[in-house]
C-alpha cells in the first residue's frame, strides 16, 4: 500500500495547542508597605501607667457610692432576688471588703 501524504490543515493539531498553552503566571507579591503609625499625628502617644494606691482608693470609693445609690433599685426592678435594701447593701459592703483584701 502506498504511503499517504497528508496535507497540513489550517486547524492546529492537539500537540501544538498544548505547546502554546502556558500556565498563568502567579502575580508577584507586592512589597509590603511600611507600617503606618496608628492614631492621629497631632495626638501624642499616651504611655500606660499603673494605677497608684491613691487612685485605686478613689476608684473604689466612687464605685461604692454609685452602687449604694442605685443597686437596690436595680435589684428591685429585676425581681429575681427577694431581698430588702438593708440586706442588699450589707452584702455589697461584704463583697467590696472581700475585694479590697484581695
Amino acid at each position: 500500500m502506498p504511503a499517504v501524504k497528508r496535507e497540513s490543515s489550517s486547524t492546529p493539531s492537539l500537540d501544538s495547542d498544548l505547546i502554546n498553552l502556558t500556565t498563568p503566571s502567579t502575580p508577584k507579591k507586592a512589597k509590603p508597605s511600611p507600617k503606618k503609625e496608628k492614631g492621629s499625628p497631632n495626638k501624642p502617644k499616651q504611655i500606660k501607667q499603673p494605677w497608684t494606691e491613691q487612685e485605686d482608693t478613689i476608684f473604689v470609693e466612687l464605685i461604692e457610692e454609685v452602687l449604694k445609690e442605685s443597686l437596690y433599685a436595680k435589684v428591685k426592678v429585676d425581681g429575681r432576688l427577694q431581698r430588702e435594701s438593708p440586706a442588699v447593701r450589707a452584702h455589697l459592703i461584704a463583697l467590696m471588703n472581700k475585694l479590697k483584701r484581695g
